[in-house]
């Protein structure tokens, strides 16, 4: 599965923002390096923002984003099921790394994994 990210920043000032992505028990990043060379046939409807950093840690996403407008952006990374059961679906955040006072988070949820 590709899991995208929408962030609309808060004002067209610009922001230096870092996006956490906690995954669900059951889930793992798949070859991050997909992504970074561009090599994803049937993806193009992808418009995917650049990093200045992205981490693919074993639980969880992080990017650090330069963004100069108020203009949404994606991201994106792979992540595949691995062991089935019903999990908790942790919130992701974006925070200005400058003004902490500027965070948001999405909605919580639950995943459940067939076998």
């Amino acid at each position: 599965m590709v899991a995208v990210l929408e962030i609309t920043p808060f004002e067209a000032v610009g922001a230096r923002l870092i996006i956490d992505d906690p995954l669900p028990a059951g889930f793992e990043i798949d070859n991050p390096n997909l992504l970074r060379s561009g090599q994803l046939r049937g993806l193009d409807w992808l418009q995917i923002k650049d990093a200045e950093n992205a981490e693919f840690r074993s639980d969880r996403f992080i990017a650090a984003v330069n963004q100069r407008s108020a203009k949404p952006f994606q991201l994106a990374y792979i992540v595949r099921a691995v062991t089935p059961g019903t999990y908790h679906h942790p919130a992701a955040t974006v925070e200005d790394m400058y003004r902490a006072e500027y965070r948001a988070n999405t909605d919580t949820g639950r995943v459940t994994v067939l076998p």
